[in-house]
């Protein structure tokens, strides 16, 4: 059981009612973090928005956003976030084996692209800065654009994994 109460749609304010609906008519269903994050309605109306251009089209492709926020997801530990992103690192093209890999930056299932991805999205989540190294590596293959991208991925999924692992938020259905 979750630690902190889901607010359902019908206990929540009118404007996430509207959030809700467009969650259900786009995922089928409101995932239980936001449930849980609607505790806090003015920061949640907020939030959704870059939540949304986090995971919307930009200069990053979807799998190897999918990539730092799956290695993001698994070195802090939050399954529920780990097993959602699993799905979404599927559908960008992921295979099972980069997935497996997101938390180790040597590991021969993943390019070097891939490879500077995990280990840069791995020493923020361990370090909270990366190294100069890391950064380096990221500029083989991105614009400062992209590492500002991938840098804002992982800092939301940081946000996301510490409210759903802390309040242990269960998966849906």
């Amino acid at each position: 059981m979750a630690k902190i109460a889901y607010v359902e749609r019908d206990q929540a304010p009118e404007n996430i009612q509207g959030m809700y609906d467009n969650l259900e008519n786009m995922m089928g269903v409101v995932p239980n973090v936001i449930k849980a994050m609607a505790n806090a309605p003015e920061l949640l109306s907020g939030f959704m928005p870059y939540l949304g251009a986090t995971l919307g089209k930009s200069q990053v492709s979807n799998d190897l956003k999918e990539l730092a926020i799956l290695t993001t997801t698994k070195l802090n530990g939050c399954s529920y976030c780990t097993t959602h992103h699993t799905g979404a690192g599927k559908k960008a093209g992921l295979t099972d084996e980069k997935i497996a890999a997101a938390d180790d930056p040597t590991s021969d299932a993943l390019s070097d692209k891939e490879k500077a991805v995990v280990q840069y999205s791995k020493e923020l989540a361990e370090n909270v800065a990366a190294s100069d190294e890391a950064i380096n590596n990221l500029r083989n293959h991105f614009s400062d654009a992209q590492i500002a991208e991938l840098t804002m991925v992982a800092g939301t999924f940081h946000v996301l994994t510490r409210f759903a692992d802390t309040f242990k938020v269960e998966l849906e259905g």
